[in-house]
């Protein structure tokens, strides 16, 4: 499997952190922007953009400080209910809805027979329901702007419109496009008014929102529409790494990553940096360039904790020091990674990234002996679980008064560090992928 389904996605809320254990995500993800604005990981299908300037339509009539009787949903939210259950009621091919958020907690909601509500849905909608993954580029790309159309969104919206056969929707007061927005505005005054989806199983709407709404289904016109607006900003270099995805190099290149991910659960992105970095723009070599070493640096640092982290819940019982600095990578990061600090340096400092990174990782800066090197390590784990918000998060690993450490988590790891040159972030590249494919492009 390629990447997770998005509507598997609904994380509860943990005192460990699980997520990036090390800090590095940060400079990795602003580099990511500076690459592809507006992408995220998680988006899978660009017509959630055509989605999101109907919703911002439809919900145009509510005032802003309009919410729910459950005082937490606004209009956006009740409508987005009623999307992901009509799609999940109307459409019964699976891979026809892959990727939509939310369709577990819906589908479960229709099977219980209750109706859809803030406490049947997402624990946190704004982030990851299909409004919160896609917002970031949805405003970028001008479809909406503070929960209004943006100028984008409504041209994009006047194509969906034409090409669905919806005359005056949004637009006048007459036409069956226009009957069909009544239809769906009302669901939401009733739905506001309820803090929960009020519709009955037989409605009308569920099946309208299928025909029209479906995540793979835009027609040729909202597709060309959708290319223009993803691949014509200006900012970054989004064009320029699609055209080469598209290329015979770029597919093969990308074919490497995914048979890799496929036999050994390892997503790096570096066979199609390498490959593109040989004929890429001066601007998009030097990103790809700083890319290249802060992902080497990276790489040695998980990779002496992700062993830290082996021989400790190997052990089952408290590790001195000096055991984990005898872990082969751990003794590798100790020794390369002054070097690679510095050349992760010199090319962060190219596209304006030095200055969190220094504040960062300065730690490892300087060379050192391997069990004063992986004591810091450990401490640097400690700090940066402690500033997550907006609580802090606890440590992965407890320390002793003697020196020695124990792993605390539930789950234990079945590897330690991968020892090779694989980047740990993703750089947007299954996602392009992913887009490009619903758009015909590859």
């Amino acid at each position: 499997m390629l990447m997770p389904f998005l509507s598997a996605w609904d994380p509860a809320a943990n005192t460990e952190g699980t997520i990036d254990p090390l800090g590095l995500y940060l400079i990795a993800d602003a580099l990511g922007v500076k690459m592809i604005p507006g992408v995220r990981e998680r988006m899978r299908h660009p017509r959630f953009l055509t989605l999101t300037a109907v919703s911002a339509a439809v919900c145009s009539e509510f005032d802003e400080e309009t919410v729910a009787k459950d005082q937490v949903s606004p209009p956006w939210q009740v409508f987005e209910w009623h999307v992901v259950e009509g799609l999940v009621r109307g459409i019964k091919d699976d891979e026809r809805i892959s990727g939509v958020p939310g369709r577990d907690k819906v589908g479960r909601a229709i099977e219980d027979k209750v109706p859809v509500s803030a406490r049947r849905y997402l624990k946190s909608p704004a982030v990851f329901g299909f409004h919160g993954v896609y917002r970031l580029l949805s405003r970028t790309l001008d479809v909406e702007v503070d929960g209004r159309l943006g100028e984008l969104g409504y041209r994009l919206l006047g194509v969906w419109r034409d090409e669905q056969d919806l005359p005056g929707f949004y637009e006048s007061r007459s036409g069956k496009g226009s009957d069909l927005f009544r239809l769906w505005r009302d669901a939401v005054n009733h739905g506001l008014k309820a803090g929960a989806v009020d519709r009955s199983p037989s409605w009308q709407g569920w099946q309208r929102i299928a025909d029209h709404l479906g995540p793979h289904d835009a027609g040729p016109k909202e597709r060309r529409e959708l290319v223009g607006l993803i691949v014509g900003l200006e900012k970054g270099f989004t064009r320029e790494i699609v055209d080469f995805l598209r290329s015979p190099g770029g597919k093969e290149a990308y074919k490497e990553i995914r048979q890799r991910n496929e036999s050994e659960h390892v997503w790096s992105e570096r066979p199609f940096h390498e490959a593109i970095g040989r004929e890429a723009s001066v601007g998009l070599k030097e990103l790809l360039q700083a890319v290249d070493a802060y992902e080497r640096f990276a790489r040695l640092l998980q990779d002496a904790f992700d062993d830290c982290l082996f021989i400790m819940s190997s052990q089952k019982s408290r590790s001195p020091a000096a055991a984990l600095a005898e872990s082969k990578l751990v003794r590798k990061a100790a020794a390369e990674i002054p070097e690679a600090f510095g050349n992760a340096a010199d090319l962060l400092s190219s596209v304006g990234e030095f200055p969190r990174f220094l504040q960062a990782f300065q730690f490892v800066a300087e060379k050192q002996p391997a069990i004063d090197w992986v004591q810091r390590l450990l401490e640097h784990h400690r700090k940066v679980q402690s500033a997550k918000p907006p609580n802090g998060k606890l440590s992965w690993v407890e320390r002793f008064d003697d020196g020695s450490y124990y792993y605390r988590l539930g789950d234990h790891p079945d590897r330690g560090g991968l020892g090779d040159d694989s980047y740990v972030h993703m750089y947007r590249l299954g996602t392009l992928w992913s887009f490009s494919s619903d758009l015909g492009l590859v």
